[in-house]
């Protein structure tokens, strides 16, 4: 019963496994690490508490179970992916080997053309005002009219024929 690299016993390693992997009680994932035929439920139950108090056991645990939702994801992603490229992929075929005027060419392409970003819909947001700001850039707004200030909307057509007028 030789100790690995971080201290656990093959024994120790398999009940943290059986702790993360099989959702069990830590009685029961010590009964798979460890011989308990001369044991009692009680006796194996106080030893799993034992084990699991241990900090390097409860890290190894946590361990174990962070590497399988690591490998889960990753699974996940794959299947994503995968998934992804086959609608892609049939996309194109549809797109390819449909007649001109078949709608299904005109989807597929709009639906490629989603799924590579091709447009993005968009809104335009206007700040709010309120009636009393609307109003005061009103009044601010013919005050530098009546007193010539304000060149705002005049094309510069208008402001040429104003120079020539005077």
């Amino acid at each position: 019963m030789g100790k690995r690299k971080d201290g656990l016993t093959n024994k120790m390693e398999r009940f943290a496994y059986e702790c993360a992997t099989n959702g069990s009680s830590i009685t029961a994932a010590y009964e798979a690490a460890y011989e308990c035929e001369n044991m009692s439920r009680a006796a194996m139950s106080n030893e799993a508490s034992k084990l699991l108090a241990r900090p390097d056991i409860t890290m190894r645990v946590e361990a174990i179970k962070s590497d399988i939702e690591a490998r889960k994801l990753r699974s996940l992603q794959a299947q994503d992916i995968n998934s992804r490229e086959l609608v892609i992929s049939k996309l194109y075929e549809w797109i390819e080997n449909a007649t001109p005027t078949d709608s299904m060419k005109i989807k597929s392409a709009e639906l490629l053309g989603k799924s590579i970003g091709l447009w993005k819909d968009y809104q335009v947001t206007e700040e709010a005002r309120s009636s009393d700001d609307i109003a005061r850039q009103l009044e601010d707004r013919l005050a530098n009219l009546l007193e010539g200030s304000d060149n705002e909307g005049v094309t510069s057509e208008q402001e040429q024929g104003q120079g020539n007028v005077h």
